[in-house]
C-alpha cells in the first residue's frame, strides 16, 4: 500500500466521527445565520472539504470550535453579498463572530424579537422608530421606505443606524443577536 492511501485511512475515522458529532449544530447555526437551506448546504460541504484536506497539515486542538469559527467566517462572506448598509453589516459582521454557538441556541428567536421590540419602543424618538420597524418588522429595502415616506435614502441609513447605535449601547448582547436574526432573515 502506498502511503497516500495510509494516510487516507487514517483520517477517515476520525473526519467521520467528527462529521457526525458535529454536521447537524453546524447546520443549524448557518441555516439560522442565513435562513437560506441552498447556502447553508453549501457552506458545510464547503468546510468539510475544507476540513478534510488540511486534517492532517494543521495542528487543531479543538475540531468543534475549528469547524464553528469556518461556519462563521464563511457566513459573514456569504452575507457581505446583501444589500445592506455598511453600518449594517458591520453590527452583522460583528454579531457572528462574537456570539457563542451554544448560547445561541439557548434563546427562542420569537423571546429575542420581542425583547428588543420593547427596548425599540421604549427608547427610540417616534420618526426613528417608525423607520426601524418598516426595514426591520416590515422587511423593507431602504429604497422602499424612502419612497413610501417620501424622504431621501441617506435620511432613511441615517435613522436606521442612530436606531441600531441606540439599541446597540443599550442591550449589546440582544441587538447582536438581533441582527443575525432580521439582516438575515
Amino acid at each position: 500500500m502506498n502511503a497516500e492511501y495510509n494516510t487516507f485511512l487514517d483520517k477517515k475515522p476520525v473526519f467521520n466521527k467528527v462529521y457526525q458529532q458535529n454536521w447537524k449544530a453546524l447546520y443549524s447555526f448557518a441555516f439560522n445565520i442565513l435562513r437560506d437551506k441552498e447556502s447553508t448546504e453549501d457552506i458545510i460541504q464547503e468546510i468539510f472539504i475544507d476540513f478534510w484536506v488540511r486534517m492532517n497539515d494543521t495542528d487543531i486542538q479543538n475540531y468543534t470550535a475549528y469547524l464553528f469559527q469556518a461556519v462563521r467566517n464563511q457566513c459573514a462572506k456569504r452575507l457581505r453579498y446583501k444589500k445592506l448598509t455598511v453600518f449594517e453589516l458591520q453590527v452583522l459582521e460583528e454579531s457572528i463572530q462574537l456570539i457563542d454557538e451554544e448560547e445561541f441556541f439557548e434563546f427562542p428567536k420569537e423571546q429575542i424579537v420581542e425583547q428588543v421590540r420593547q427596548k425599540a419602543h421604549e427608547i427610540l424618538p417616534p420618526k426613528c422608530l417608525d423607520i426601524f420597524n418598516l426595514r426591520f418588522y416590515e422587511k423593507l429595502s431602504i429604497k422602499d421606505i424612502a419612497e413610501y415616506k417620501k424622504i431621501s435614502v441617506s435620511t432613511v441609513e441615517n435613522q436606521i443606524n442612530k436606531a441600531l447605535k441606540m439599541l446597540k449601547t443599550e442591550n449589546d448582547y440582544f441587538i447582536k443577536l438581533l441582527a443575525i436574526l432580521i439582516f438575515c432573515s
